[in-house]
């Protein structure tokens, strides 16, 4: 995956690091691999119970149950000295969208993160324990969808129409009679040659193949419209603010509250959510994706001891290459109050957002 970001990265090879001066960690993923969505009239994989193992449509595939549980082996690969391989509670504190494949991501990633050790194995030859995942308050993970914030809508509809993106339909215009003509539809529009290009990539991650006429627009020029769409989510800062600045938020008060009492807060927390709300994050502190983000994509935002200083390094992982990512040009270890200060235009409180959405 490929970033415009103004901003040095500095790319790892390894899971470990070293965590002696590690106080807490947020990690933020997509959840993996699913059945496609949305399917064209003439797509050869449309009959979803024939081609998809009888799965509905938006359901994880085994594909993506292994990908988040390498993720969680991965993760705790690289916090083996610092996680307690024994689950408790005082350790994490884990959330998830309300969305079978978010909940079923999340299961699937704490069983690579906790296989049962010690006093945590509760029946013979079975590597999983139940660990819970609780529902994320959906005001803070997808804020500003839907009729519950005007303000966002409004801020959506007035995006849409910019001179930027309808210098996109222009350009797209030649693309969007190509793929309506073997789709067999009667319009085509941004928002629908990304469901497109989302079946094509599935369907090309499992191995089917792809009907020739896709040649001519996958991978491009999809892959790029498609990043263009997402950047529509959070075009203006205010869209910063209402869609993903209440996480951002979280996040910080999550580290200060940890700073303030160590004992009071789990020092590991996980959200399992959607390519929407990776692709806010990264653009949000300025490391814009160039494409989709992949399935099972991680971000860790740690929050470290360094020179005696509180600093918060931000990683991704992001098709099994972990990169450290600067936030909004800041250097590597960034501080915890220069990180609230660069972000200060787009973090906001659930009281504050839900005022804000109120003011047409």
């Amino acid at each position: 995956m490929v970033f415009k970001a103004a901003c040095f990265m500095f790319t790892i090879a390894v899971a470990a690091s070293s965590n002696d001066n590690l106080i807490a960690v947020v990690q933020v993923f997509r959840h993996g691999q699913r059945t496609p969505v949305y399917f064209s009239s003439t797509d050869p994989y449309k009959d979803i119970h024939t081609y998809w193992d009888g799965l509905d449509y938006g359901q994880l595939t085994n594909e993506g149950k292994r990908e988040h549980y390498a993720l969680g082996q991965f993760s705790r690969k690289r916090y083996a000295d610092w996680l307690p391989e024994v689950y408790n509670k005082k350790d994490i504190y884990v959330q998830t969208t309300d969305y079978d494949r978010t909940h079923m991501s999340a299961q699937a990633n704490l069983n690579g993160l906790y296989p049962p050790k010690g006093s945590d194995v509760w029946r013979k030859n079975v590597d999983w324990q139940p660990i819970p995942v609780h529902p994320a308050d959906p005001r803070k993970i997808f804020n500003g969808r839907g009729e519950s914030c005007p303000l966002y809508n409004n801020l959506s509809a007035k995006a849409a129409a910019s001179e930027e993106f309808a210098n996109l339909n222009n350009i797209y215009a030649s693309m969007f009679q190509y793929i309506s003509k073997h789709t067999n539809s009667t319009s085509m529009s941004m928002t629908k040659a990304v469901y497109i290009y989302d079946s094509l990539h599935i369907e090309e991650q499992v191995g089917y193949p792809l009907p020739s006429w896709t040649q001519a627009v996958y991978p491009e020029p999809l892959s790029t419209l498609a990043a263009s769409v997402f950047e529509q989510i959070v075009y203006y800062d205010q869209m910063k603010k209402l869609f993903i600045g209440i996480l951002l938020n979280d996040i910080i008060e999550h580290f200060e509250g940890i700073i303030a009492d160590p004992t009071s807060l789990p020092k590991y927390q996980m959200i399992s959510c959607h390519d929407s709300n990776i692709f806010s994050i990264l653009s949000s502190v300025g490391n814009r994706p160039a494409k989709p983000v992949p399935f099972a994509v991680s971000l860790w935002f740690e929050l470290r001891r360094v020179n005696f200083n509180n600093v918060v390094q931000l990683w991704l992982r992001s098709n099994d290459k972990l990169t450290q990512l600067s936030i909004k040009g800041c250097e590597l270890n960034c501080p915890l109050t220069k990180v609230k200060t660069l972000l200060s235009d787009i973090l906001i409180d659930l009281k504050g957002a839900e005022a804000l959405c109120s003011m047409v």
